[in-house]
């Protein structure tokens, strides 16, 4: 008989001190001065003119020029100064070496093939006409995508206003974590159409117990609590109103984190699933999202059967992960992973990717039924949803 791990009491919330009420007043007028809802061309415009002037190599003049774009055009000067945050010093090694080498490919030279870590030797005298021919192009380029992106999401939170209020909702448990985790929730659920795809379809069930293994911020959680506040879209089916909420996450900040935000509608335990070998608790549902490419091959085969073996009858698994039949797409994945795995500096971070089909036979093989939903809406990404279902007592009979 399994035996659910015990639960980690969230300590009491201490009274706020003087600079903590200050920090959430900043944030809370920084998430308002966010959530205005300016028409989608301006916003778009934001976006792209931050980018721009971001990629520009007038460092220190950022801001400024943020501003004085922001006032003539009638724009939004936050979102104008986030977008052109593209030249943080996580990214501006980088930024400047492209800009440099697409400067030389322009005046018909050859490439310099710069390092990240020589990039300080460089000298802007000489390179100084390549970096400002570069940046015109790449700054056109990221402009442009940023101002795309920005376009495609006002518009379907006009579209999606029942959505919007969600994310919204969702996003704002998050404010006292500082005003980067609240965005990262924000961009998450506005643009990964994980979250919305999993309701929209109506996979999770009406009751029983929601067991997310490494839950990270627990942004699921946090949606569904939103949904179920406020009114669904018409053509979505209502989200599960008792279902009991379960997260485990390794990483013990971002435990803190979920734990903080969700203290009122989810548990969540700080276990590395990894390391720790025993049953896990039962659950009507079992979410495995973006998680298995992080572990070896055998590794993830073994979350695999422990996942599987913790489902009720009639129960469901859910694991969103890369497929890696899908062409050009699961390159850009690829891709995608390895630059977030450097800004985090997991320099030397392995991955083991499958393809849905791999995924499909290994639930298969541990007695569930299956199938696979493309969920890479609005993203260049080969990510697919893959479903597998125990069937019930009845079924089996």
């Amino acid at each position: 008989m399994r035996t659910e791990p015990k639960p980690e009491e969230a300590s009491p919330r201490p009274p706020r001190s003087g600079r903590q009420r200050l920090r959430r007043t900043l944030a809370d007028l920084h998430a308002r001065l966010r959530g205005g809802q300016e028409a989608p061309a301006r916003q778009a415009a934001a976006l792209g003119i931050g980018a721009f002037i971001g990629c520009s190599p007038l460092y220190g003049f950022h801001f400024a020029l943020c501003l004085l774009a922001a006032k003539i055009f009638r724009l939004d000067a936050v979102k104008t100064y986030l977008a052109a945050n593209v030249s943080l010093p996580v990214f501006a090694p980088f930024l400047a070496i492209a800009e440099i080498e697409t400067g030389r490919l322009l005046r018909g030279e050859h490439p310099l093939l710069l390092h990240p870590a020589e990039i300080g030797q460089v000298s802007l005298a000489r390179y100084g006409l390549d970096l400002l021919l570069g940046s015109l192009v790449i700054g056109t380029m990221l402009g442009t995508l940023f101002a795309v992106i920005g376009y495609r999401s006002a518009k379907k939170a006009r579209e999606e206003p029942e959505i919007e209020i969600w994310i919204e909702t969702a996003a704002r448990r998050y404010l006292d974590a500082g005003t980067f985790t609240w965005e990262f929730v924000r961009g998450k659920l506005r643009h990964d159409p994980l979250y919305r795809g999993i309701l929209r379809r109506g996979l999770l069930p009406k009751e029983g117990k929601l067991l997310d293994l490494g839950c990270g911020r627990g942004i699921l959680f946090a949606f569904l609590a939103a949904a179920r506040e406020s009114q669904a879209p018409a053509d979505w089916p209502a989200p599960p109103a008792k279902l009991e909420m379960f997260g485990l996450e390794g990483r013990k900040k971002i435990a803190e984190v979920a734990r903080h935000a969700l203290s009122d509608v989810a548990t969540i335990q700080h276990v590395d699933l990894a390391l720790e070998k025993g049953p896990l608790p039962n659950a009507q549902a079992v979410l495995l999202l973006d998680v298995l490419h992080y572990l070896p091959e055998r590794a993830q085969e073994e979350l695999l059967t422990r996942a599987v073996e913790a489902i009720e009858a009639g129960g469901t698994l859910l694991i969103r992960d890369a497929d890696a039949a899908g062409g050009w797409r699961f390159t850009a994945t690829r891709i995608q992973e390895r630059v977030a795995a450097l800004a985090r500096g997991h320099w030397r971070q392995r991955f083991h990717y499958r393809s849905a089909d791999d995924w499909m036979e290994l639930l298969r093989q541990r007695g569930l039924d299956t199938e696979a939903i493309p969920l890479s809406d609005g993203t260049p990404y080969a990510n697919v949803l893959v479903v597998g279902r125990r069937r019930s007592l009845a079924q089996r009979i």
